[in-house]
C-alpha cells in the first residue's frame, strides 16, 4: 500500500495498561489502542485506570478501544468506565442481540474467522468492524489467511486482522490479506502484558509501509 498515509493500513495496539505506554504508543503512530476490561486477562485494567487511559490515548492522537467480554464483571463498574471509550470491541461469545444493547458506541466484534460468520455479523447491522483471528482467537497464534484474502474487498475493508502478527511478519500479512487494519498484543511484548516500545514502533512502521 504505497501512497498517502490516509491509504495505509490502520494499526491497533491492544492490551496497554499504563499511561506512559499509552501515550508513547499513540505518538508512535498507532491509530487505535485497546484497553482490556476482562478481569481474567493478564492485561486487565481497573475501570478507574481505564478511564484515565482513554483520555490519555485520545489526547495523544489515537482512538481508545474498550475490549470487553459479556457479561460484564458485576464486581467492577465497567459500564460507567466504558463511557470514556468511543469504540467497544466484544471478544467473547456474544450474540448480535447482546451487542445491540450497546447503543451509543461504535461496536466491533472479535471472532474466529469464517466467511459465513463474518457475513452474518455484518448483516446483523450491529457491528461496524470485525477483528478476525484464528481458531484459538486471542492466543496470538498465526493462521491461514487464504480464506480471508479471498473475501470481496468491501468486506475486507471492514476487518482488522489479528493472530500471530509481529514486526517480522505483519507487512507480508498486510500484502496478502489487504485488510482495513491489523491488531497486535503479544507480538509487541517483551513479557506477558508488558509492551516493548521498540517492537511497537517496528510493528507500526512495518504495517504502514506494506
Amino acid at each position: 500500500m504505497n501512497g498517502s498515509a490516509a491509504a495505509s493500513v490502520k494499526v491497533k495496539i491492544c492490551g496497554v495498561r499504563d499511561e506512559a505506554t499509552a501515550i508513547t504508543t499513540a505518538r508512535a503512530g498507532a491509530d487505535f489502542i485497546g484497553v482490556v476490561f476482562v478481569a481474567s486477562s493478564p492485561r486487565f485494567v481497573e475501570p478507574a485506570m481505564a478511564m484515565r487511559l482513554a483520555m490519555s490515548i485520545a489526547d495523544a492522537g489515537a482512538i481508545p478501544v474498550a475490549v470487553v467480554r459479556l457479561p460484564l464483571d458485576p464486581s467492577i463498574d465497567a459500564r460507567r468506565a466504558l463511557e470514556a471509550f468511543p469504540i467497544v470491541q466484544f471478544h467473547g461469545g456474544e450474540s448480535a442481540a447482546d451487542v445491540s444493547a450497546f447503543r451509543g458506541w461504535e461496536c466491533w466484534k472479535g471472532l474466529t474467522f469464517s466467511p459465513a460468520v463474518a457475513a452474518e455479523w455484518f448483516a446483523s447491522g450491529h457491528v461496524s468492524r470485525l477483528v478476525v483471528d484464528g481458531a484459538d482467537a486471542g492466543s496470538g497464534e498465526r493462521w491461514d489467511l487464504a480464506g480471508f484474502s479471498a473475501l470481496e474487498a468491501p468486506m475486507r475493508a471492514r476487518c482488522l486482522l489479528a493472530g500471530g502478527l509481529d514486526p517480522a511478519n505483519v507487512a507480508e500479512a498486510v500484502r496478502a490479506a489487504r485488510p482495513f487494519g491489523v491488531d497486535v498484543s503479544s507480538g509487541v511484548e517483551r513479557a506477558r502484558g508488558v509492551k516493548d516500545q521498540a517492537l511497537v514502533r517496528a510493528f507500526i512502521e512495518a504495517a504502514k509501509s506494506a
